[in-house]
């Protein structure tokens, strides 16, 4: 979760989410986010178990931050 905060902060944005964040809350074992930086470079992100329910709880966050 903090390379993801890290990428943000940097001016990166989130490409594709899987499985989306915003769809059901059933239980999600693997998150994948991939981020695109100003730079063209892309970043794939994975968290596993507890981790990908924090990761999604916090990019849920970040777009409700956003709007």
């Amino acid at each position: 979760m903090l390379k993801l905060q890290d990428l943000l902060n940097n001016g990166c944005k989130i490409e594709k989410i899987y499985p989306s964040v915003l769809g059901s809350d059933a239980e999600v074992n693997i998150v994948t986010v991939e981020v695109k930086c100003p730079d063209g470079q892309i970043h794939k992100i994975r968290a596993y178990k507890e981790e990908a329910s924090d990761l999604r709880e916090f990019i849920r966050t970040k777009i409700s931050d956003t709007k």
